[in-house]
């Protein structure tokens, strides 16, 4: 398993981010073709339209279109804040955008779960004890946010489920199946830009 100190260390002098926390910056990611409708609703839709995949996880890319409002008012928040923002109760948590993946090995992983930089030890080399999906880079508009997510680590073998659901505005919980070794296979032509010497 990568550990932070498989991270190369940035062109900057700054030491790397954990890599748990992001995408690798020097690394040219191996990209997995994708074109998949994870919800849609009269007036949304959710895809997952591309994967970057590096040797440490998944860099997954949601685009979300909306007709109308939304009924928190603000698209890009709704898509790119996690429980980080707020108070992460049930009230909070009700009818808002949810999306996650479960692992061949059963583990789960949400947008709404807590934030793993508050168990972060000390230790440079310290790895959560679950899968990690962090809100990464996005852009958009009223009607279209596209929203990057950093999965850690990368799934094993076998069936990577997605679900998504956003009861607020109509989407109901739904789950797609898919095979984890086009992933795999991506992440294995990733490749460093600077080799080492």
């Amino acid at each position: 398993m990568k550990t932070a100190a498989d991270q190369p260390t940035p062109s900057n002098g700054e030491p790397p981010l954990p890599v748990w926390h992001a995408a690798p910056a020097n690394v040219l990611p191996g990209i997995a073709p994708i074109a998949l409708v994870l919800g849609r609703s009269a007036s949304t839709v959710v895809t997952l339209s591309v994967v970057r995949a590096f040797a440490s996880g998944l860099s997954l890319t949601l685009t979300t279109h909306v007709r109308g409002p939304v009924q928190r008012g603000d698209l890009f928040a709704e898509i790119s804040d996690g429980p980080y923002e707020h108070a992460q109760d049930e009230e909070w948590e009700a009818g808002r955008f949810r999306w996650g993946l479960e692992l061949a090995d059963g583990r789960r992983v949400s947008n709404l779960d807590a934030p793993t930089w508050d168990e972060r030890a000390a230790d440079p080399d310290w790895l959560p004890p679950a899968p990690v999906l962090t809100a990464g880079g996005g852009s958009g508009s009223e009607s279209w946010v596209e929203q990057e997510y950093w999965l850690w680590p990368l799934p094993p073998a076998g069936r990577l489920r997605l679900t998504c659901q956003w009861l607020d505005q109509g989407i109901d919980a739904s789950a797609h199946d898919l095979d984890a070794e086009p992933f795999l296979q991506a992440a294995a032509r990733a490749q460093p830009l600077w080799p080492a010497a």
